[in-house]
């Protein structure tokens, strides 16, 4: 069997699911993306929050009739509103969306059409950050690692 790191087919089904989710209403980034072109998508808004796919990885668990991949991705919740209050309610939602069938079933559907089966799919302990003071003023930002255990099928 070919082993098949799982980072770009975690992403790109997390981005799947989440990106018109109504109740995180979060825009997502991967963590490549220049914060200037990140800005532009926001220059005609005062408030805006946005979503980053950070730090991944993947621990493979080969056994003689499967591939078991191990991993994590970081989500990390970024907004220009004055207070926590934001980036508290966004990790939230991603909390409670993740975490429902739902979520699970709908990130196990992605995943599939990218080759692996979800197992088992957990949200890590939140964290909202202190304050980060810059050129273009106050960013209140925190996240959350998610841990997963895929199955790859082919």
């Amino acid at each position: 069997m070919i082993y098949k790191a799982p980072f770009t087919a975690i992403a790109k089904s997390l981005y799947a699911v989440l990106k018109d989710n109504q109740a995180i209403m979060l825009d997502w980034f991967d963590s490549a993306v220049p914060i200037n072109e990140i800005e532009d998508c926001f220059k005609n808004q005062s408030e805006f929050s946005y979503g980053i796919f950070g730090q991944s990885d993947a621990d493979c668990k080969p056994n003689k009739t499967a591939v078991v991949w191990d991993g994590s991705l970081q989500l990390e919740v970024y907004s220009n509103y004055k207070g926590r209050k934001v980036v508290a309610q966004k990790l939230e939602a991603l909390l409670n969306y993740l975490s429902s069938d739902t979520g699970f079933n709908a990130l196990s559907t992605a995943l599939s059409a990218e080759g692996y089966a979800l197992v088992s799919l957990t949200v890590g302990a939140l964290h909202v950050s202190l304050p980060i003071y810059g050129d273009n003023g106050v960013w209140q930002n925190g996240g959350t690692d998610i841990s997963f255990q895929l199955h790859q099928l082919n």
